[in-house]
């Protein structure tokens, strides 16, 4: 009972427990020995097999047991003396409840028993063993539903705190919208990454803090986040919606992964493979900017004894000038003889004239030098973060020509340019992608046992929104196999030492960061084609990752 002392009555026989087999219901019984503990162990019996009885004759063994968690009961006997109400002034708050039981059937006893923080009281009586079956079988109830209780509270609090440390350290920026897609609350990294002030984002269209609409469920985009600060940093997008359990909407999670880190990864291994290429190409560059030089060198010695020749005519004129100049034309008679005979036996127009023509040679060797130059230092820039317009027949030509020193001993280069719009893209990145191609195409001619003269055919065209370049070779070819991992990263048909599997991965990457695609179709010993395809509009809102 909740107050008083329960009194005699039909009560019925109490309520079967029904607990499974893993359940065990424990009681400590704390009561002197003698006639009244043997009613109250019989009364506890009558509540199955289930319960687990622990006997205490005396309370001093109790009070370390009062906060047990194991225990459902505690069923006291007031005849143990004072120590029942010290014991009972131990007990803790989270600790079992406990059920007095009495030999009196007054009312200050059982106030006395609830003021120290009984759970009931029980007294004796010709009913007794029902009576306290029923209340200790309501307090086990109480009890257990209490500690579910509170384990299921915990176990939320367990959860959210949880939750909340996964999305505060998650290493990505998350915001949490409702259904009309208004703020409801963002992570650390979010305040970070867009640089706003803490709280002032909650509440706001999320709309209005992102650069690009959210992307649907399962897409990734590429942004650029303008800072209050000033500065800008590439950010990855996706985002899901959020459901309840009947799967009506109640808003969407938006994630923003900061690039900065990736994209300068990006860009140093988008550097070393230009580094890696023009390495390859060193000896071809090398004999294209040498056999110029040597010309111009050669060219430059014979000037030289040309001079040499032609400054003793120019030293007999200045006399002439001056024996003209004073009258003396006797004297200027004689010299004129002189130098006419100087003229013939240096042969001095003969000179003037092939000294023009090597001046010309040489003028014509240091602009060919100069052009290579000029496209080598292009190739190797590293170009900017954001998009131009550019003529990708201009890309792939000065790309080509880098080439064609490595390649014009034993390659047939062709070209069917079509006329093609500007394109809106990162030139340098995709002058990287032709470098791949066309080195690829001349490794493959090098590799074939059977090619006695290598093509390479470079094809530019408009289809339809999309402009389309392909590089295709007679070269060595690849298997199935080959051809459906060849944009791996890492995976190569070289030999160990020979290639490092970044190339066709890398350029891959880019074409697809340019909206586009880039296929191959190849046979084994015939030929190898890749085709580059990419929009000519760029949508403005999106841009995949």
């Amino acid at each position: 009972m909740e107050s008083g002392v329960r009194g005699s009555g039909e009560l019925g026989s109490p309520p079967e427990v029904k607990t499974s087999a893993a359940t065990v219901i424990r009681v400590a019984v704390v009561a002197p020995p003698g006639p009244t503990h043997e009613r109250t162990v019989q009364a506890l019996r009558q509540l199955g097999s289930e319960v687990a009885l622990e006997i205490h004759h005396a309370t001093a063994p109790m009070f370390a047991r009062l906060d047990a968690a194991d225990l459902d009961l505690v069923v006291l006997d007031d005849e143990l003396g004072e120590g029942w109400l010290e014991l009972l002034d131990a007990r803790g708050a989270e600790g079992p409840p406990v059920l007095v039981v009495t030999s009196r059937q007054d009312e200050p006893q059982a106030v006395e028993a609830f003021r120290r923080g009984a759970s009931d009281c029980v007294a004796r009586g010709p009913d007794f063993e029902h009576r306290l079956a029923v209340a200790s079988l309501e307090q086990i109830r109480r009890h257990r539903a209490q500690r579910e209780h509170g384990d299921a509270r915990r176990q939320i609090a367990w959860l959210e705190h949880m939750h909340q440390s996964v999305v505060e350290e998650i290493p990505a920026a998350v915001a949490v919208t409702d259904p009309a897609g208004r703020v409801l609350t963002v992570n650390a990294a979010f305040v970070r990454l867009l640089g706003v002030a803490p709280g002032s984002s909650e509440g706001r269209l999320l709309a209005e803090l992102l650069p690009v609409p959210l992307p649907e469920r399962g897409e990734l985009v590429e942004a650029r986040i303008h800072r209050q600060q000033g500065d800008t940093s590439a950010v990855a997008l996706s985002s899901a919606p959020l459901t309840d359990a009947a799967g009506a909407p109640r808003g969407r999670v938006a994630i923003l992964q900061d690039l900065t880190d990736w994209k300068q990864l990006e860009r140093q291994v988008t550097q070393s493979e230009k580094m890696a290429s023009i390495g390859q190409l060193a000896a071809g560059v090398a004999h294209e900017i040498n056999n110029p030089m040597g010309f111009i060198h050669a060219n430059l010695f014979q000037l030289g004894e040309y001079l040499e020749e032609l400054t003793r005519v120019w030293e007999r004129i200045g006399p002439l000038r001056k024996a003209v100049s004073a009258g003396e034309f006797e004297t200027a008679r004689a010299l004129g003889e002189e130098l006419d005979k100087l003229v013939r036996e240096t042969d001095a127009d003969y000179l003037v004239d092939d000294a023009l023509k090597a001046v010309r040679e040489s003028l014509e060797g240091s602009e060919r030098i100069r052009h290579i130059v000029q496209d080598l230092r292009a190739f190797a820039h590293q170009g900017s973060d954001d998009r131009v317009e550019a003529d990708l027949n201009q890309c792939l030509d000065s790309t080509a020509h880098i080439v064609w020193t490595m390649t014009k001993h034993s390659v047939v280069l062709t070209k069917d340019y079509r006329e093609l719009p500007p394109v809106l893209c990162f030139p340098m990145q995709l002058k990287q992608v032709f470098m791949n191609l066309l080195v690829n195409a001349y490794q493959a001619i090098e590799e074939s046992p059977d090619c006695e003269r290598g093509q390479i055919r470079l094809r530019t065209r408009l289809v339809g929104d999309a402009v389309e370049i392909e590089v295709e070779d007679n070269g060595v070819g690849m298997s199935p196999e080959q051809a459906g991992r060849i944009f791996e990263p890492f995976f190569t048909t070289k030999d160990v030492g020979d290639g490092t599997g970044l190339g066709l991965s890398t350029s891959y990457n880019i074409v697809k960061r340019h909206e586009g695609t880039l296929e191959v179709t190849s046979e084994p010993g015939v030929r190898t084609c890749f085709c580059v395809r990419l929009p000519v509009a760029r949508r403005e809102s999106r841009s995949p990752a």
